[in-house]
């Protein structure tokens, strides 16, 4: 995505952390991964809309070769929300494709040297069966079925696993028709691994 140095965008955010804040372009309806390494003192929360500025420096960008990535400057400033409508207008063109591998790999995880800007780092997926969570230690699995096979990812949406630690539960489920959003970590130890940022109840 080529955007140019101080250019402002309006994004629908889908999940942020951190340095990160993953949402949908209002302009292109794109997906993209907003990174800055100024985090916002109050995170935006899923399905506000925020504005964010391309940074001069496009080092706050983990992974180069991650086609949606772009670098902002400061964090997403919170403007408004939109319909539930318009929201889902915005969501259900990004479904990730039925019958096609999650982010077109088969592994879990795929080496850093091996990654390139043809191939997705975040798909919005709607899973063949019910989420399922599971709440081990410090861990928190996201199990789901895809093409039809049980699988489990990592999944690092703190609120969930704050709330099942706050009622003392090891395992959960989420409603039938919620979404999850998947994407690439930056790379650990070498390796970029599939996770689950959010999970994303419809609007």
């Amino acid at each position: 995505m080529h955007r140019a140095p101080g250019e402002t965008l309006e994004l629908l955010v889908l999940a942020a952390d951190g340095g990160q804040c993953a949402g949908v372009d209002l302009a292109s309806g794109a997906l993209v991964r907003a990174w800055t390494a100024v985090a916002p003192v109050v995170p935006p929360v899923m399905y506000d809309v925020v504005r964010v500025t391309i940074d001069r420096e496009p080092d706050a960008v983990p992974d180069p070769a991650e086609p949606e990535a772009i670098a902002v400057a400061g964090g997403p400033e919170t403007l408004r929300r939109l319909s539930r409508r318009r929201t889902e207008r915005l969501l259900k063109p990004l479904v990730h494709p039925h019958g096609q591998a999650l982010l077109g790999l088969n592994a879990p995880a795929v080496p850093f040297w091996e990654r390139r800007a043809d191939h997705p780092s975040i798909a919005l997926v709607e899973p063949e069966s019910r989420i399922a969570l599971r709440r081990s230690g410090a861990y928190l699995g996201c199990q789901f079925v895809w093409l039809g096979k049980q699988r489990e990812l990592p999944c690092l949406d703190r609120s969930l696993a704050l709330e099942m630690d706050r009622v003392h539960r090891v395992r959960a489920y989420a409603d039938k028709r919620d979404r999850l959003l998947v994407a690439l970590t930056p790379p650990i130890d070498g390796l970029c691994h599939k996770v689950v940022e959010a999970i994303l109840p419809r609007p």
